[in-house]
């Protein structure tokens, strides 16, 4: 009995042990483990501030708002002058003086030059002799007639010769008036022929006037643009030779058919000449706005990305960079004009935006 009263103890002993081993490991379950995960999470928590803080990506971003864009067309050309009027003498003489030089500016009914004119003098002399001696034989045979001492044929026999002694004597008169030659329009002195006691003959071209107030640029237009060409579109126009300054032109002419072997329509534009210093002979650059669009977003074609087969933008918001996947756009040239509904006034991100996805944080640079 004793033996078995030891057992007995030593079982219920070895049992105690179990028990509070058990209990022992049950405590460090329900302690130490949530303790190392809350030491975990916090470590996680750091390591996840360390890795956004990482993960800021670096772009640069402009300014944008509203605005205007004009669709156009480039072109070069020639100026003329607005007008150009060949200048000469309706009779034969000898240049007696000139007024004007080459350069110089006139106005509309200045005298530009004169041919002597003793010899047209002389001739309307002459002539209105012959007037004054066809109207006294008139006037007397015009008497005799009524006095019945001659027949009616002599009377109108000297109303003939009166007649032709008045168109001989305007005639003369007007010769003598073609001895001098005016100005028809106000302009400048492009070119003179002659020299002064030089012989010209009538309708030989003495002067050259060009009206400069305004000039004309022609161009050639190719068959396939002339269609998106119309009267009284503006144009910007600009000269190699005139640095740093654009005119403003308009569209005044457009062909109807092509020039002869060329396939290429011409056009005129206007633009305005004030100060004389477009030239004839100038090469002109011009841009011709063929379609506006008013209230969009311009942006560089560059700031947009490909995702998924389709265009977005990124903006700069608080902090993160923001995707905007456009809907209604359309690219011209190296430009993508946006429709869509924007903020209307903000940032795009125009460097770093290949790598960006929508939300993550950035830090926009100068």
């Amino acid at each position: 009995m004793a033996k078995n009263d030891k057992n007995v103890t030593f079982f219920r002993l070895n049992g105690g042990l179990r028990m509070i081993r058990r209990s022992v490991s049950l405590i460090l379950i329900f302690i130490i483990i949530p303790f190392l995960a809350f030491l975990i999470s916090c470590s996680g928590d750091v390591e996840n501030q360390e890795v956004e803080k990482a993960e800021k990506v670096r772009v640069r971003a402009t300014s944008y708002k509203k605005a205007d864009y004009e669709f156009t067309l480039d072109f070069s050309g020639e100026v003329k002058a607005w007008k150009t009027v060949n200048l000469s003498f309706n009779v034969r003489g000898k240049i007696d003086r000139f007024y004007f030089d080459e350069g110089h500016k006139v106005n509309k009914g200045d005298l530009l030059a004169r041919l002597e004119k003793d010899d047209y003098q002389a001739m309307r002399d002459q002539s209105y002799a012959q007037w004054e001696k066809a109207k006294r034989d008139y006037e007397r045979s015009s008497r005799l007639l009524e006095e019945g001492s001659i027949p009616e044929r002599l009377v109108q026999d000297a109303q003939t010769v009166l007649k032709a002694a008045a168109a001989a004597l305007e005639a003369s008169e007007l010769n003598l008036k073609h001895c001098l030659l005016y100005a028809p329009f106000s302009g400048h002195v492009a070119y003179r022929n002659g020299e002064e006691k030089e012989m010209v003959a009538g309708g030989q071209t003495v002067f050259t006037l060009m009206d400069l107030s305004r000039v004309l640029v022609e161009i050639g237009v190719p068959e396939k643009n002339i269609d998106r060409i119309k009267k009284a579109q503006k144009a910007s126009v600009n000269f190699e030779a005139i640095p740093g300054k654009t005119f403003e032109g308009t569209v005044t002419q457009v062909a109807v058919s092509s020039l002869p072997n060329i396939r290429l329509f011409k056009v005129e534009i206007t633009a305005e000449n004030p100060k004389f210093i477009i030239k004839p002979g100038m090469t002109a650059i011009l841009t011709i706005v063929i379609d506006k669009m008013e209230g969009v977003y311009i942006f560089s074609l560059d700031a947009a990305v490909l995702r998924n087969g389709r265009r977005a933008i990124f903006l700069a918001s608080n902090g993160r960079a923001k995707k905007i996947t456009l809907e209604d756009y359309l690219i011209s040239g190296d430009k993508i004009i946006v429709r869509d509904s924007l903020p209307e006034e903000g940032q795009i991100i125009t460097a770093g935006q290949g790598i960006l996805f929508d939300g993550i944080q950035i830090s926009v640079i100068d």
